[in-house]
């Protein structure tokens, strides 16, 4: 067979790895054919030809946008330990200093092993056929961040302090162990008063420089995640972002200022756990129960929200076109983002859940927005 070389890697090798990324679009008796095939060639040629189809699949993901943790994210559990060794080895050709901090940060938390089969190579490679069918469905997803192979260009603003996030975790993770409401409450509020009143005094720091919108996605866990994203919606809303449901993938979109965008990400987590344990103690077991318990959990949330940031005011008029230029930004790249949005009501039928669900709203562990000083 004359030499043929793709992506660097021998021929036979390439073209064995087409043969199993082939098999990933094909009916599950000619898809085992072609990995009996593959299997033939014993575990060296086997394993370099998994990688590198593998390793196609990955970068096709990335060209759609796609980021290394949402992809173990979005493969069912029983392949999350395959990917996440793939994207092990993958990444480790990628120059570190051409990375955006996104790609590095989320490289930095693999914990990967190279990918190896052994025998019996049948079921090893059938699973990487299954892995690059499920890597190629994944649809196209907004750009974020550059790609691997991009250069990282400018981000959407400094970092927080993770002085200030260490402060904050560790209030809301002592008001989600707490079985005292009102110290869970408290530690709640202050976690709140503090990361509003760095935002305003970010806002200050900044008030000379262009304001600057960035995303993100929020990965839910299910069941339940349509209601699961209205929390998410309602905590965006109420700090300044603008966030959009992926139903399909259970995951949220985030628009924001950085700052606002780490506040949201940490407290809509808080408060999602805070529902999860209000839910577990909770009277109903049937799914219409739950389901409606926590649509109005979500629903009494943002009401709470929305009327707590009705007398935030920062104390500095200073601040109020740096406010509304950083909304100006939002706006505009959610647009650019998300220029099809359409809004979906998600409904609740079972009363008691309904009623359930407002109460252990009015008991969360989040205290509305309260003045803060700029």
């Amino acid at each position: 067979m004359g030499a043929m070389r793709t992506y660097g890697r021998p021929g036979s090798v390439a073209l064995l790895a087409a043969r199993l990324t082939e098999a990933a679009a094909l009916g599950p008796v000619t898809a085992l054919d072609r990995v009996r095939q593959v299997a033939e060639h014993g575990p060296a040629v086997a394993t370099a030809a998994a990688a590198a189809s593998l390793s196609r699949a990955l970068e096709l993901l990335w060209q759609r946008g796609w980021l290394p943790g949402e992809a173990i994210a979005a493969v069912p559990k029983g392949l999350s330990t395959l990917v996440t060794a793939a994207i092990g080895h993958e990444c480790r050709r990628y120059p570190t200093a051409r990375l955006h901090p996104v790609w590095r940060t989320q490289l930095a938390e693999l914990d990967s092993a190279p990918v190896e089969l052994s025998e019996p190579l049948v079921p090893g490679l059938s699973q990487v056929v299954e892995l690059v069918s499920v890597l190629m469905a994944l649809p196209q997803l907004p750009r974020l961040v550059p790609g691997p192979c991009e250069a990282a260009g400018p981000s959407g603003g400094p970092a927080v302090d993770p002085r200030v996030m260490v402060k904050v975790r560790g209030l809301l993770a002592k008001a989600e162990s707490t079985p005292f409401a009102a110290e869970a409450e408290a530690l709640s509020a202050k976690a709140q008063e503090l990361m509003s009143r760095y935002a305003f005094e970010q806002a200050v720091i900044t008030a000379d420089h262009p304001q600057q919108a960035t995303a993100r996605r929020l990965w839910l866990s299910g069941p339940y995640q349509a209601p699961k994203a209205q929390l998410v919606d309602a905590v965006a809303s109420a700090n300044r972002c603008r966030s959009v449901f992926y139903p399909r993938l259970g995951c949220v979109g985030l628009v924001g200022h950085e700052t606002d965008l780490e506040i949201t990400e940490l407290l809509a987590t808080s408060l999602t756990t805070q529902s999860a344990r209000a839910l577990a103690h909770a009277p109903g077991r049937t799914r219409a129960y739950r389901h409606a318990f926590l649509v109005a959990y979500a629903h009494r949330v943002h009401q709470r929200l929305t009327e707590a940031a009705a007398h935030v005011r920062p104390s500095s008029t200073a601040l109020v076109p740096v406010l509304a230029s950083r909304e100006a930004a939002v706006e505009a790249k959610f647009t650019a983002l998300f220029p099809g949005i359409r809004t979906r009501r998600t409904t609740a039928t079972n009363p008691s859940g309904w009623t359930a669900g407002l109460a252990a709203a009015d008991q969360a562990d989040l205290h509305p927005h309260r003045r803060v000083a700029s």
